[in-house]
């Protein structure tokens, strides 16, 4: 047992050995940022439709050259909605392409336990079915820069030199309840940006308040929560499984995040397993200080909901 441990140990992959950074980068800024009476949250319910026509809403006017990229929720292998659907991210990557948009990617970096991402992304099922469709990147082979964010929590964060050579960022999370965080949703997204050795100290003390400052290093221009399901309790790996029957998303983070624990927050109600939620999302500790610090834009108080 001994020698299987330092065996493991001695094999573990570089990126856990140590933190090597390439060069300094300010924080990533969206390209859009919606007047404080026009930020709008989009939402589909239509639980007959199928990911083809749920998808198809979503691809939005950008310039078809721009390079996007995808971050995905590969924490684990564990299947949706532990993590991303391989079916849903093939008919996303497929809306995108019928539009004319090319240059697509995606990338994630796995948890420590987890490692090499390469492996989860086999084990998952994506590596065949992106193949044609998008390039996938592991941001634990991919070199990585600092980012200093001045945060009450945070002081800077080590993330990947990629990220910084996209036109776009996508960031397609899931709906479920969190053992330690209370909820993952399009936020919590950002932990994996983190260069994987940050991440034991993440979980120390104030997590939901780190959360909401790594939003600050890197901002998505666009926020998709696949909720068709949900954790309604546990997670972020394991957790009781219920149908939400629907698809948010919107360029503002913050306000796609707060429909989202609103929906999330029925669910709970629904089932008698509240666990600490409240019905003010901004009695949480994540979306309070998110919105303290502007996540998303620091005039906005409301957001409109379309449905589609």
């Amino acid at each position: 047992m001994l020698f299987r441990r330092l065996l493991r140990y001695l094999n573990r992959p570089a990126v856990l050995r140590r933190i090597v950074v390439s060069g300094q980068a300010k924080p990533r800024i969206a390209k859009n940022h919606p007047a404080k009476d026009q930020v709008f949250v989009y939402l589909y319910n239509n639980e007959d439709a199928g990911l083809k026509d749920l998808c198809s809403s979503i691809a939005p006017a950008w310039e078809k050259t721009e390079r996007i990229l995808i971050k995905i929720n590969l924490n684990t292998a564990d299947a949706y909605p532990a993590s991303t659907d391989p079916e849903f991210l093939v008919a996303l990557l497929d809306a995108f392409r019928d539009r004319g948009f090319k240059n697509l990617l995606v990338g994630d970096c796995s948890s420590m336990g987890a490692l090499p991402t390469r492996k989860v992304a086999y084990q998952a099922g994506l590596t065949n079915v992106l193949r044609g469709r998008a390039r996938l990147i592991y941001f634990d082979n991919e070199p990585w820069v600092q980012v200093s964010l001045n945060g009450k929590y945070l002081s800077s964060v080590v993330v990947p030199k990629e990220v910084f050579e996209a036109d776009r960022i996508i960031h397609l999370a899931n709906m479920k309840s969190h053992a330690l965080a209370n909820f993952s949703f399009g936020m919590k997204l950002g932990v994996g940006y983190m260069h994987p050795l940050e991440r034991c100290d993440l979980h120390d003390e104030f997590l939901q308040e780190k959360i909401a400052e790594l939003a600050l290093a890197i901002q998505p221009d666009l926020t998709i929560i696949d909720g068709r399901q949900a954790f309604v309790s546990g997670g972020p790996v394991k957790g009781r499984v219920e149908k939400a029957n629907v698809l948010l998303w919107g360029e503002n983070p913050l306000a796609v995040d707060v429909e989202t624990y609103r929906r999330l927050y029925a669910l709970k109600k629904k089932f008698a397993c509240l666990e600490g939620f409240t019905q003010d999302p901004f009695a949480m500790r994540q979306l309070k200080h998110a919105r303290q610090i502007g996540v998303g834009n620091k005039d906005w108080q409301e957001y409109n909901i379309v449905e589609i």
